[in-house]
């Protein structure tokens, strides 16, 4: 479970945060829930303390009584591990935070792309923690454990039911299961350019739009890559 933590003591720009979360969590398959406040209470406080769950908080600078700052070195002083964002209407302070102990991942101002760039930022942090993750599986009785940064990209074999896992390494695995079901698996951090291949975003290099080929950071390509999806990559996904 994830938990989100959005304080604002406006109650507009509250709901506008509550609702870019979801727009930005809307491609993971993970549980998540969103927690609104307009001010410091007893509720935040226990939130802060309950270290059984992953927690992004959204803070407020401006906030009445207790100010989001304040409310990150409380977070700071029992936890080190959960993100904050900065949100705030002035930004003659954002040095002060970025040179602080309270190791914000953002500053964002209220007013300059807010939704856009908080959407960005809770993509950012996502990846991240997808970065960790690892494709687990068995395949002739050998049980393997892959971390995902390391695969390249995953093709489907043409007469059997299983996939050939390309490596950065170089080296190559084989597993049991279709591309779709490793797709849903595997998303956001990988994307499917052909009904036999899906690729590890964060592992390309650069791509040859014009003869449809994927050139990743280790020096391996593959062209496997439909016109549909050459448009999608080039037009939706990022600049490579």
């Amino acid at each position: 479970m994830i938990k989100f933590i959005v304080c604002e003591d406006n109650a507009e720009a509250l709901d506008r945060a509550a609702q870019t979360v979801t727009k930005a969590m809307i491609d993971y398959e993970v549980e998540y829930k969103v927690h609104k406040f307009t001010k410091y209470n007893k509720e935040l406080k226990e939130l802060i303390n309950d270290d059984r769950d992953t927690k992004i908080y959204i803070l407020d600078i401006e906030l009445p009584i207790i100010s989001g700052l304040e409310i990150a070195s409380e977070i700071r002083e029992v936890d080190d591990e959960s993100t904050i964002i900065f949100v705030t209407a002035h930004s003659d302070c954002k040095n002060d935070i970025f040179y602080s102990r309270l190791k914000a991942i953002d500053f964002i101002s209220k007013y300059h792309r807010y939704q856009e760039r908080l959407c960005q930022t809770i993509e950012h942090v996502m990846k991240r923690m997808f970065r960790g993750k690892t494709l687990d599986f068995s395949y002739n009785h050998v049980y393997s454990k892959i971390l995902l940064k390391e695969i390249n990209y995953i093709e489907k074999m043409s007469s059997q039911n299983k996939c050939i896992i390309h490596l950065t390494n170089g080296d190559e695995k084989f597993i049991v299961t279709t591309i779709s079901k490793l797709r849903e698996e595997l998303k956001p951090l990988f994307f499917q350019t052909h009904k036999a291949c899906i690729i590890n975003l964060s592992n390309i290099k650069y791509i040859d739009y014009a003869n449809y080929i994927i050139c990743f950071k280790n020096g391996e390509k593959t062209n496997l890559l439909t016109p549909a999806a050459r448009r999608e990559l080039k037009e939706n996904v990022r600049n490579y």
